[in-house]
């Protein structure tokens, strides 16, 4: 089973801030004050924007209402949930297509059923620009049928019948 939560995304967040906090910000105010040889805009500015990023996403990991799960692939389908009590699961059986789209700017699933309902799911929160590739692995494991699943690299704003249009050309292959 694979599962991602919606904690996950500030959770990293956070700790780039502590990062960004304890060691980045200091230095270039240090550098700027030992520069300059005096206190100016810039470096106190960079510190407090430091501080300020620190604790929005410190407060949101820490708040319950943001501690739901968004990706779930298992034997029985996916589970996608963008909203808090607005998930959609489907079953592997109701899936027509899995397609991981990835984009130079993020990610996201598309879900495609026989009966043409299309299921969207933006992953640039949790992947930033990477490739999903612990999600695909899972879909790929999970999967009752392998050739329901397909990595697609295009532009997020797509749709599903612009993507499945020019799919030959933009489709990696697995190996």
């Amino acid at each position: 089973m694979y599962i991602i939560y919606r904690k996950d995304y500030y959770k990293l967040c956070f700790f780039w801030g502590i990062i960004l906090c304890s060691i980045v910000c200091p230095t270039v105010y240090f550098l700027i004050v030992i520069e300059n040889h005096s206190w100016s805009f810039a470096s106190c500015m960079s510190l407090f924007i430091s501080i300020a990023y620190t604790l929005f996403f410190g407060i949101q990991f820490l708040r319950k209402n943001l501690d739901f799960v968004v990706l779930r692939i298992d034997e029985n389908g996916l589970f996608l949930c963008s909203k808090k009590n607005e998930g959609t699961f489907v079953s592997w059986e109701k899936i027509k297509y899995v397609l991981f789209v990835i984009d130079n700017y993020g990610s996201k699933i598309v879900i495609r059923q026989p009966n043409k309902d299309t299921h969207y799911l933006l992953l640039t929160d949790y992947f930033n620009c990477f490739r999903p590739k612990n999600a695909i692995n899972a879909a790929y494991k999970y999967a009752d049928d392998k050739k329901k699943i397909r990595e697609v690299k295009d532009s997020l704003a797509l749709d599903y019948e612009a993507i499945m249009w020019k799919i030959a050309k933009t489709e990696v292959k697995r190996r």
